[in-house]
């Protein structure tokens, strides 16, 4: 399964990185032809069409901005069946015709890096003492195990850190995302699926060479790889119904509330990147964003006139009404699997880091972890809203604000959304007040 991006050279950096992807693919694949073992024609050709159809027929929304597509089968088998420069040909190729992607830049990274993991498997695979061809005809099931599917699979695993690597890199660069956060995210979203589309890529080598198939072994290879993908799309819709019914909760708050929708979104992003910041795994960063975007659901709950008026108008009963909303909140998204983890960012995004806050007087570490994030990107929209209409808002005003209060926080948040905000800017929206 390979992960391919879409660039759109926001960094000055990026440019350099691309062009050094490409060059040293190109280098990659004249080296592989003048000092290595050429392909036969016929397979070659065979294996560049499935490579391009795999491509083509891919399930291009899967979340994380990442098409996925099923190649790294096709390369995998690549790397046994023509070799260096034969996987190189049959990864640059695949990507290198892509209707779907406007930007040249886009397709030219794609091709060069899907290339480079051919290429990498399939030196893995050289260097590891694989079998190849005729080789494996006689070959007894021990010997298939430890020439080929050994060496295989761990052609297989290098391809796949290849891809996360070098994609990562990209998104890194484009994005502004966390290398390391990013690697983790790919490899957590993918790492197992790549190991079982290596022992489908082990499958289609022993049908290609022991079982003697040949040619016709790719359409017995097609079946598992078209259910795969039919896998892919149910995936997909699946993260695409949880969007929905996210959408569905903030349209409703905004029918009640309707700056709480520019506030919501406002917050998801800048708990999301606070969240890489930390270095938390691709579903703690998932369950962080949810819990942000929702933080507010309670205020469905909360009478509109006290929503409207003034804080400094409010009597302490009515601001305990509207402060109870964080406990609405989680009584309300109860039941929605999905949102279970993100319940308890929503419940205690009113606790103190000292315990003496809302509603449970929990401390420290205690406090979950999105709790506590949502509380800092909670406080952060406070600063944004008081200098609204006066001069643009600073990272030094954010950072005034968070910790004039240390107690109220926990530190490592604050040091995040601090780098956070600095690397990223506060994000824009229609209503945005002021910059960073």
């Amino acid at each position: 399964m390979s992960q391919a991006a879409t660039v759109t050279l926001r960094s000055k950096w990026l440019p350099g990185y691309l062009a050094l992807v490409l060059a040293t693919s190109l280098a990659v694949g004249v080296l592989s032809w003048l000092f290595l073992p050429r392909p036969q024609v016929g397979p070659l050709v065979l294996l560049c069409i499935m490579g391009l159809v795999s491509y083509q027929i891919r399930e291009p929304d899967v979340g994380l901005r990442i098409s996925f597509s099923f190649l790294s089968i096709i390369l995998v088998a690549s790397a046994a069946i023509v070799g260096v420069f034969g996987a190189w040909i049959v990864g640059s190729l695949s990507m290198l015709i892509d209707r779907r992607q406007p930007r040249w830049t886009a397709t030219m990274f794609n091709a060069a890096m899907s290339g480079l993991v051919g290429a990498a498997a399939a030196m893995t695979y050289r260097l590891l003492r694989g079998a190849s061809g005729t080789d494996m005809i006689d070959m007894s099931t021990a010997d298939l195990a430890t020439s080929v599917g050994l060496p295989l699979l761990a052609a297989d695993v290098v391809g796949c850190l290849v891809n996360a690597v070098l994609l990562s890199g990209v998104i890194h660069l484009d994005q502004g995302t966390p290398f390391g956060v990013q690697v983790r995210r790919v490899l957590s979203g993918s790492g197992v699926a790549y190991i079982g589309y290596g022992i489908i890529g082990l499958l289609f080598v022993i049908l290609w060479f022991p079982a003697g198939l040949d040619a016709f072994s790719a359409l017995l290879v097609m079946a598992p790889l078209l259910a795969a993908r039919w896998a892919f799309i149910q995936y997909g819709e699946e993260l695409r119904s949880h969007e929905r019914t996210i959408d569905t909760l903030v349209t409703a708050l905004g029918t009640k509330e309707p700056p709480a929708v520019e506030r919501s979104r406002r917050a998801a992003a800048v708990a999301e990147w606070v969240a890489e910041e930390l270095g938390l795994p691709p579903g703690q960063i998932g369950t962080v964003r949810y819990a942000a975007t929702l933080h507010e659901i309670g205020h469905l709950g909360v009478a509109t006139r006290l929503l409207r008026r003034p804080v400094e108008s409010l009597t302490p009963a009515e601001r305990r009404v509207i402060d109870r909303h964080c406990v609405m909140g989680a009584r309300m998204i109860e039941g929605i699997d999905f949102l279970e983890d993100a319940r308890s960012g929503i419940r205690h995004q009113h606790e103190r880091f000292d315990g003496r806050g809302r509603p449970d007087g929990l401390a420290g570490d205690a406090i979950p972890v999105a709790a506590r994030i949502v509380a800092v990107v909670s406080a952060v929209e406070g600063v944004m809203q008081d200098l609204e209409g006066g001069s643009p808002v600073s990272i030094a005003d954010v950072t005034r604000r968070l910790r004039s209060d240390p107690d109220r926080f926990d530190p490592d948040v604050v040091a995040a959304t601090v780098v956070a905000l600095d690397k990223h800017g506060w994000p824009a929206t229609s209503s945005a007040s002021g910059t960073t």
